[in-house]
Formats: C-alpha cells, sequence, structure tokens
C-alpha cells in the first residue's frame, strides 16, 4: 500500500476536514477536495496571496479561505465550488494578525488573533461579527508562541477544541467553546504533558483527542463532555510508548499528528519516530503502523475513504487502512 502525493504547480499551505488549499507558483490561491484519486486543483485566478500562503481553509456551502493578499490585508475568502468567482472579506475590523476559519454547513465562526502589548491573543468570532467588528464569542485566549502553532479542531454543532502553549504562563492546555457557550471551558488534561501540537475529531464529532508528547513520548487524551459547567474531563488513550525523534520535540513541531474526521472509536495519528513517520492505527486487536513520508507534518484528515497528510507543503494519500 503506497502513498499518493497530489500533483500541484505550487504549494499546500492549509488542511482540514476534506480539502487542502495552497498557492500555484503565480502566488494565485487553489483549493483541492480530498480524495482518490486526487482530482485537478480549482485555481482561483485573481486571488492573489503573499509567500504565506492560505493560513486557513473549511468548507461549508462556499470554500472559506484566510490569508493576506496582495493589498498586504488579511481576508476571510469565500471561494465558489466551481471556481468561477471569489468574494474577499477584510478582517481590518477586528484587528486580525491571524485568521483561520471553523465553517461549515452548521458552523460560522472565525478565530483570529492580534498582538496586545506583545503578546499574542487568540479570539472566536461568529462569521458576520468578524466581518463587521462586533464583539466576540468569548474573552480572549493568551497564546504562548505564534499562532500558527496552535492546534483545533471541530465538527459542525460540536465544541470546538483549541489546545497549545495558552495562558499567561505559556502552559500546554486545551480549551472548549460550544455551540451555546459564551465562556471557554478548560478541558482537565489527565496527565500532564510537555506539549500538545494536533486536536483531532471523530464520528461526526461524538469523539474528539488533544494530543501531544509527555517525556518523549506521545500522549493522547479523549475530552470527555459532561452535562455540567466547569472543567472537562480527559482520560488517557492507551497508545504505544513509541520513542518520537528527539529533533521534532522542539517548540512549534508537531511529532504527533491525529487525524482529523475519521469513523473509528480510536485514534489515528502520525507519529515523528527516529526511524520515520509512521501511521498509527487500532485494527480492533492491537496497534499497526505503517511507514509515512518523511519531513515535518502539520495536519492529517480522513476523507474519501483515503488518509491525506500534510507533509513539508505536500499532500501525501493513502487508503484508509484501517
Amino acid at each position: 500500500m503506497d502513498w499518493t502525493r497530489l500533483e500541484v504547480a505550487g504549494r499546500v499551505t492549509a488542511l482540514a476536514r476534506g480539502h487542502c488549499a495552497g498557492v500555484d507558483t503565480d502566488g494565485h490561491a487553489f483549493v483541492v477536495p480530498l480524495r482518490l484519486p486526487h482530482p485537478t486543483p480549482r485555481t482561483y485566478d485573481g486571488l492573489l496571496l503573499d509567500s504565506f500562503g492560505v493560513v486557513g481553509v473549511a468548507h461549508g456551502e462556499q470554500t472559506w479561505l484566510t490569508g493576506r493578499g496582495a493589498d498586504g490585508r488579511l481576508h476571510l475568502w469565500s471561494a465558489y465550488d466551481d471556481g468561477s468567482m471569489f468574494v474577499p472579506h477584510s478582517l481590518d475590523a477586528v484587528d486580525a494578525a491571524w485568521a483561520a476559519p471553523v465553517l461549515d454547513e452548521h458552523a460560522e465562526l472565525v478565530l483570529s488573533a492580534h498582538l496586545d502589548d506583545g503578546a499574542w491573543q487568540l479570539r472566536a468570532y461568529q462569521r458576520e461579527t468578524a466581518i463587521l467588528g462586533g464583539h466576540p464569542r468569548a474573552a480572549d485566549l493568551t497564546i504562548g508562541t505564534d499562532p500558527g502553532n496552535l492546534a483545533f479542531a471541530f465538527h459542525e454543532r460540536e465544541p470546538l477544541v483549541v489546545a497549545g502553549p495558552l495562558g499567561d504562563s505559556g502552559s500546554p492546555r486545551a480549551w472548549s467553546l460550544g455551540r451555546d457557550d459564551t465562556e471557554w471551558r478548560r478541558v482537565h488534561l489527565a496527565t500532564t504533558p510537555d506539549a500538545l501540537c494536533s486536536v483531532g475529531t471523530a464520528q461526526l464529532g461524538r469523539m474528539c483527542w488533544v494530543a501531544g508528547h509527555h517525556e518523549g513520548r506521545p500522549l493522547i487524551l479523549q475530552v470527555l463532555p459532561l452535562p455540567f459547567r466547569g472543567l472537562l474531563r480527559s482520560v488517557v488513550v492507551d497508545v504505544p510508548p513509541l520513542p518520537l525523534a528527539e529533533d521534532a520535540l522542539g517548540v512549534g513541531d508537531r511529532p504527533i499528528v491525529l487525524v482529523d474526521g475519521h469513523e473509528h472509536e480510536l485514534p489515528l495519528f502520525l507519529a515523528a519516530l527516529p526511524r520515520g513517520n509512521r501511521l498509527c492505527w487500532h485494527d480492533g486487536t492491537e496497534w499497526k503502523a505503517l511507514p509515512a513520508p518523511d519531513g515535518r507534518t502539520l495536519a492529517a484528515c480522513a476523507s474519501g475513504g483515503a488518509v491525506h497528510a500534510l507533509v513539508d507543503g505536500a499532500v501525501w494519500s493513502l487508503p484508509d487502512p484501517s
């Protein structure tokens, strides 16, 4: 079983929930719905981006993109699926220096970050509120590093979960924001991680995990939403104690990347090991591993019966082995 590389004339800079996006060699944005065999990219002539490319991608009635345009301003774009047109929405009104869409047919949020006295602050807005400059859904969360290192996942009406170095101390933490919540709810981590670097969902959002590492080994925790206020509980998932590659444990690295959006009761994940990257899953009896493309894995999802991973600016896909 071999991985297949998505052939694009450019580089992929964002992957989420069955779609990837990036910039072609001329700086135009493109979008690819993820399945096998790979379809032809939809390129949006005139949607020019800076060298960072697409920052975030999400799919609803249209495909939603965030990134900094040729005018130097951060925008939220709604891009039509036939590639015929796109509509820009400036995010100047919320003073966003970074943003990512959290959008589909049922969810209409935008995550944004801005600098306040040298510290990054994370906000969650309703889509129209972000465009018009209204109030965020909940209080700001302080990010202890560049917001591009933040991990998050959601599914339709299920809560949005963010994880990473959060809070004034920059400690690894996870927070949840439900559909009707007006405040972030902290996730109590059953084991204190050295870092958190990935969030993933499964079974249409009914399962949610946060992942990182502890003492050089993978650490995956399942978030347990309960019908009362206060902290959310979590439980450690029993995964193999694989030694992670030491050079993948730095700030901003993602030695563990959860595969988002699959249908199983246990997580699928990519791990950076000393002998190379591996895709790991549980077959109902035992954990198994399969070699994966080497490089820095940034994101992964399940879509169209396949697993797709963004590795060093390229997307690789494999029929779901689980």
